[in-house]
């Protein structure tokens, strides 16, 4: 992917989507307390789990963004990190963290 117009538009989507996400890990690591009886428990306990499970994919998926602007950087974006080739244009529009090839994402 060579064309500097697409991966500008891409970086600017990649930086707002690394704030969000940034934003989504602090929020998601505030817990509240609910209450003291063992209804409020159960429900704290559930918001809990969610949470971690939200903080979780965040995670995952501010890893998979910063390294995608790390490559713009290096400029190796849009180069499938299995098969070298060059990533669909699609696919990246549709997301534009993908580290490799729709062949290859298909694979795991």
């Amino acid at each position: 992917m060579n064309d500097p117009k697409f991966i500008a538009d891409q970086k600017k989507i990649i930086e707002r989507e690394i704030a969000r996400l940034e934003k989504d890990v602090v929020k998601s690591r505030n817990y509240e307390e609910i209450g003291s009886t063992n209804e409020d428990n159960a429900l704290e306990f559930e918001t809990v789990e969610e949470k971690s499970a939200l903080l979780k994919n965040s995670k995952e998926e501010l890893k998979e963004y910063k390294s995608a602007l790390k490559q713009i950087d290096d400029g190796k974006y849009g180069i499938c990190r299995k098969c070298g080739q060059t990533i669909e244009g699609g696919r990246l529009k549709a997301y534009p963290a993908a580290q490799c090839c729709a062949t290859d994402a298909a694979k795991k």
